[in-house]
């Protein structure tokens, strides 16, 4: 498993804890949403940043997309 593996399934259980969903939720969620994508893309950047801020742009850009 690579880091960026690592660290996406550790955003998916961050998020699905805050959130009191499924794994299986979140996971189709992030999938629909472009989420994967953006965790690629920045990850050299984001996996230094706190969690909690995190998450908390994955759920800006969620919102977004609705």
């Amino acid at each position: 498993m690579t880091n960026i593996e690592k660290y996406t399934v550790f955003l998916i259980e961050q998020y699905r804890a805050k959130n009191n969903l499924t794994a299986r939720n979140v996971y189709n969620l992030f999938r629909e949403r472009g989420i994967f994508e953006y965790i690629e893309k920045t990850f050299e950047a984001i996996h230094t940043l706190d969690n909690n801020f995190v998450v908390a742009e994955i759920e800006n850009l969620i919102k977004s997309t609705e």
